[in-house]
């Protein structure tokens, strides 16, 4: 039973605390100290959404009837863009000031018999003799600080700078003001807090705080300078300052909350920033749970255990968004290009947490103008004139139908051979007037601009040929895995509104109960193009408009429509093309992965009709025998691959009599190769494969080594053209050597997942393109780490089982293995190893031994798999990596 609480800290969640614990618990003696005088407030107002009001009165009615009528209420929202003013309706808030909301909670808590002492400052925290100390004293905690090491902070700050100021202004509704100064971008978030005063926060990012000097500045001053820039919104009128010096937001995080008899609650143990909203409303949130806590459980270290355990994780998500939000403005400026209603959007989603859905609830009206005006426009997200895309010289207004890719061959090199394989030969000039053929064809059964079609074709010409024609007459080619089970088949269709398909016979039976008005067998072309003339003229599309789609693997959930727009492949050959690829007209170039991939299409579409090089087209099962065999029959000079071709290549019984003499280079990607099949690789052809990773959302390769550059285990660097950035869990930059989760942006990314606006806010962050990868950068090379929620704890330490699976890879008796999470019975988590042996070694128990020590020996033992299945075959995805979620689904014990 408590008998005697001690609460450092009397702002907001200082005062509410001891409220609640006196109402709970009327025995207690409650003591709050403060070590500023009476009446002294930092800030100006306080802003609560109307879902915090709701909760607020859901959980203390007495504490929301008490302030509710002092505050200012408001619907909508105003986006103040330089080019537009966007309102986002129905976003409702309330606000109050600051220094009346201390009046009211402190007046109640006395009335409450809590004893309250201002101007005392605590030197040492011993001084207190209480049953429960509580540490609601702000950032700089006394209570956190002398315990430091329990708490375990973790503290650093965002980039951007802002500075706290008033307005004698009453501003109808929260609003965000972005301006475009000489010196560079700067914000205002400006609200009413009374009926003639706002709270006035100027933020700048760090070039134009420089700029401006606001550094060297005083308070007064920077005053001065910001009433200037913001005359028009001020009406003239002059800040007021009340400790409005500039500062970059902290960003604290502690691990523990509780210590003992020690408890931490609002900024004393988190900050969140202010553009999700008031960080006052989470520590009223963290007080609620402390006293539920303690009043449902009679044990005080058990309750205080308790709200630990509960109230972390939720804190956790809110403060994670808010970290989310406040990076969103570090370079609020960049996005300040993009049109106002994208820009606003943006905003919207800034957190990640709102999908369209909830979206439409906060603001219907300004969601239904978006899909209205935006909508399927697919406004780029990444904002022109980037340094990465001037570096490549890239202009994006000068491709607006990528059909060009492989119409710009009809001046150039017209008879030259475009297309070589089992069929025979193609020249640019025939493959040109066939896409033209397949373009009529197409707009002659009634498709309209923009609407897609179905591809569910294997490497034949027929391919490139309806591809490039669907895309020069407007529509959208859907490119489909031809091993797609017929349930996800119908998923595709359905989901992209597809009204034609386009298949291979041998496939026809999987279209016959689908809603499809029309499907196309590949065999029957010569019927279906009869009569249609060989030339075409290119839709007058966009270099923004929608050109071409990809749906992900699915390996881990439902798959996603992947939207391109025109300009993408044409910037993918600027970049990677140019800079790492290098072909030249001679090539003959060979993808094993298939052109209904990305890596795949690149490989064979993009990079060689850019160059007017010649693409080697086999279709069926890429078996061993069948790669080596077209090598030496077809003669190609550069070969592109994934790490298991390379690994079932090198390891072929018959790979020592092959002539592979024509491969000038070779190219690898989505996964890295072990040492040994690279060597092995290199010792055949007299060069090792040049390694980089890419990704469908980004089109192809946005990390490579060079060709003359090969690092050992390293995805690459940076391709010129494309940006990264490694951040931690929590949003933070990463030092140098150490691991962190990759960001990337460039002008080739997906602007949307189709009708997956859950997904896109999740991956499509603003203009970067979250990875989900682990990575450590050193010398400018990136080096893969695992995969960010695929972090599995073993004997109480984290484990990424990529990690494992190289480690295994490496020992001479394995071909190839995947690492996944098990379960034991008493609901620990350890790890278990799939593994594929080389010819000649048999699973045993001595092999399992031998495999399990060269784990330790090689990292640590707690990271041996405890579990080793042997299977002939790995089973994979159309990609070519390993299926785990098939691997999950055999045995659901994992």
């Amino acid at each position: 039973m408590l008998k005697k609480v001690e609460v450092v800290g009397a702002g907001p969640a200082g005062l509410y605390t001891a409220i609640l614990i006196r109402r709970h618990f009327p025995s207690a003696e409650v003591r709050v100290t403060e070590q500023n005088p009476e009446g002294a407030t930092f800030g100006f107002g306080v802003v609560f959404s109307e879902q915090a009001l709701g909760f607020l009165k859901a959980t203390d009615p007495d504490i929301h009837d008490l302030i509710t009528p002092q505050m200012e209420t408001w619907q909508n929202m105003t986006i103040n863009h330089p080019d537009d003013q966007i309102i986002l309706d129905g976003v409702g808030f309330a606000a109050i000031g600051r220094l009346e909301l201390i009046e009211v909670l402190k007046d109640r808590a006395r009335a409450l018999g809590v004893d309250i002492r201002f101007d005392t400052r605590i030197s040492a925290i011993e001084e207190l003799q209480a049953d429960l100390i509580i540490g609601a004293d702000g950032l700089n905690s006394v209570v956190r600080e002398s315990m430091s090491d329990r708490f375990a902070p973790k503290m650093d700050h965002f980039k951007s700078h802002f500075a706290w100021f008033g307005a004698e202004v009453a501003f109808d509704t929260l609003t965000q003001t972005f301006i475009r100064t000489e010196n560079g971008p700067m914000n205002a978030h400006h609200y009413r807090f009374s009926k003639d005063r706002s709270t006035f926060i100027v933020e700048c990012e760090e070039k134009t705080f420089g700029a401006f000097g606001f550094e060297t500045m005083e308070e007064r001053e920077s005053a001065g300078v910001c009433s200037e820039i913001f005359a028009d919104v001020l009406k003239g009128t002059q800040l007021i300052t009340n400790k409005s010096n500039w500062r970059q937001f902290p960003r604290l995080w502690c691990e523990n909350w509780v210590a003992d008899r020690y408890v931490l609650l609002g900024d004393a143990a988190h900050t969140a920033h202010f553009s999700i909203g008031s960080g006052t409303r989470l520590a009223l949130e963290d007080a609620i749970a402390l006293v539920e806590a303690l009043a449902a459980e009679h044990d005080v270290d058990l309750a205080l255990q308790n709200y630990q355990t509960q109230r972390l994780p939720i804190a956790k998500k809110i403060v994670d968004a808010a970290n989310t939000s406040a990076i969103w403005y570090d370079s609020f400026g960049e996005k300040m290009a993009l049109p106002p209603l994208q820009f606003a959007y943006g905003y919207l989603a800034r957190s990640g947490r709102l999908s369209r859905d909830r979206m439409r609830g906060i603001a219907p009206g300004f969601v239904k103008r978006f899909e209205a005006e935006v909508e399927g426009k697919f406004v780029d997200p990444v904002p022109e004139g980037l340094p990465a895309a001037q570096q490549i010289g890239f202009d994006k207004s000068a491709h607006p139908n990528c059909s060009e890719l492989l119409w710009q061959n009809l001046d150039r090199n017209p008879r030259k051979t475009a297309l070589i394989g089992p069929f025979g030969q193609m020249s640019y000039a025939n493959l040109i007037a066939k896409a033209s053929q397949w373009g009529h064809a197409f707009a002659a059964t009634g498709l309209r601009r923009g609407e897609r079609i179905a591809f569910f074709l294997d490497d034949t010409p027929v391919l490139p040929a309806a591809f490039f024609g669907a895309l020069r007459a407007g529509f959208v080619p859907v490119l489909l895995n031809i091993q797609t089970r017929p349930d996800v088949l119908d998923y595709f269709l359905k989901d992209s509104g597809a009204r034609i398909a386009l298949c291979d016979a041998e496939a026809a039976h999987l279209f016959k109960d689908t809603a499809l008005e029309k499907v196309i067998l590949a065999e029957d072309a010569d019927a279906f193009l009869d009569g249609q003339p060989t030339t075409l003229d290119a839709a007058d599309t966009g270099p923004d408009d929608m050109a071409f789609w990809m749906y992900s693997s699915g390996s881990t959930g439902r798959p996603k429509g992947i939207v391109h727009l025109h300009h993408d492949m044409f910037y993918v050959d600027k970049s990677y093309g140019a800079h790492v690829l290098k072909l030249r007209g001679d090539d003959i170039c060979y993808s094993v992965p298939k052109g209904y991939f990305a890596y795949g299409f690149g490989n064979s579409f993009i990079f060689p009709f850019s160059v007017g090089a010649a693409t080697l087209l086999m279709s069926g099962q890429p078996r061993p025998e069948v790669v080596l065999g077209a090598i030496e029959t077809y003669r190609p000079s550069v070969l592109f691959g994934l790490p298991t071709l390379y690994t079932a290549l090198a390891r072929d019984p018959s790979i020592g009599t092959r002539d592979l003499s024509s491969l000038r280079q070779s190219m690898s990607a989505a996964e890295i190769l072990s040492q040994d099949v690279y060597d092995a690789w290199a010792d055949k052809v007299g060069h090792g494969p040049t390694e980089g990773l890419g990704s469908t959302e980004m089109l192809h390769i946005y990390l490579s080594n060079a060709l003359d550059d090969h690092r050992a285990g390293a995805a690459g660097a940076v391709v010129p053209g494309y940006e990264v950035r490694l951040e931690t869990a929590d949003g933070a930059p990463v030092a140098p050597g150490r691991e962190g989760v990759m960001f990337v942006r460039g002008d080739s990314s997906s602007p949307s997942y189709w009708k997956r606006p859950d997904k896109t806010a999740e991956s499509m962050r603003g203009d970067w393109i979250y990875t989900g990868d682990l990575f450590i950068e050193e010398d400018g090379y990136y080096y893969f780490q695992g995969r960010a929620d695929e972090l599995i704890k073993v004997s109480g330490q984290w484990v990424w089982p990529m990690e494992v699976e190289r480690c295994l890879n490496e020992h001479n008796d394995v071909n190839e293995c995947a690492v996944l999470a098990h379960q034991l019975d008493d609901k620990r988590m350890a790890l278990r190893a799939y593994v594929s042996l080389v010819r000649g070694s048999e699973p045993s128990e001595q092999m399992t031994r031998r495999l399990r020590d060269f784990v330790k020996s090689e990292l640590t033992p707690h990271k041996a798999p405890r579990h080793f299945d042997y299977i002939d075959t790995l089973p994979k995805t159309g990609t070519g990596k390993i299926d785990r979620q098939a691997l999950s689904a055999a045995h659901p014990n994992t």
